[in-house]
């Protein structure tokens, strides 16, 4: 399993994988016959070949949608909790103008220790959305390239390219749309949609 990496939790860029178009057989048959391996080498020319935006797979796809949202609103949740324990620190500070010396060393030791919770929060919550943005990721990620397997079998693809490895193809050997709508209509009728 591949783990995903560079995504950002609160940004939310939130996979950007690059995969462009793909070589059609035809294009490629004739583009490429003088360098079609001969039977006598034992190795079988590929007959068809597809290409698959995954730039394009990932940001349209509803799960990465809905997963981003999600990321989203946990962010916001915590950002409010962090706010409030901030806005007790100001308090706390505010206060330290009104009271006696004894008084105020106690209630600046507070101040300290709330500080230091707060730093910990902070580690927490990263730690916790840098996880959840993780796993998601790599579990999107797998089951992109489940579907597209799936799919290269069941239509007789010998081999889908990434678009970002091709420098040329020809647009209508590009099966991201159709991969992307079966990950759609999976995802919708798996939330019952």
């Amino acid at each position: 399993m591949r783990r995903v990496n560079g995504l950002t939790a609160l940004g939310l860029g939130f996979l950007v994988l690059s995969m462009n178009q793909a070589l059609a057989a035809d294009g490629v048959a004739a583009a490429s016959a003088s360098r079609t391996p001969s039977a006598s080498s034992g190795v079988a020319p590929v007959q068809r070949i597809g290409v698959v935006n995954l730039d394009k797979l990932l940001n349209e796809y509803e799960r990465t949608k809905s997963s981003v949202a999600r990321l989203k609103e946990m962010t916001q949740v915590k950002q409010a909790e962090r706010d409030k324990i901030a806005s007790e620190i100001k308090g706390m500070r505010e206060e330290l103008i009104l009271l006696n010396e004894q008084a105020r060393s106690e209630r600046q030791q507070e101040i300290e220790k709330k500080m230091k919770d707060l730093a910990e929060f902070d580690r927490q919550v990263k730690d916790a959305l840098l996880k959840e943005r993780d796993e998601t990721g790599s579990s999107i990620l797998e089951e992109v390239e489940t579907t597209v397997a799936a799919y290269a079998k069941e239509h007789g693809f010998e081999l889908i390219l990434s678009g970002q490895a091709v420098l040329y193809g020809i647009e209508t050997i590009d099966v991201t749309h159709e991969v992307l709508l079966i990950l759609n209509e999976r995802f919708r009728k798996k939330n019952g949609q």
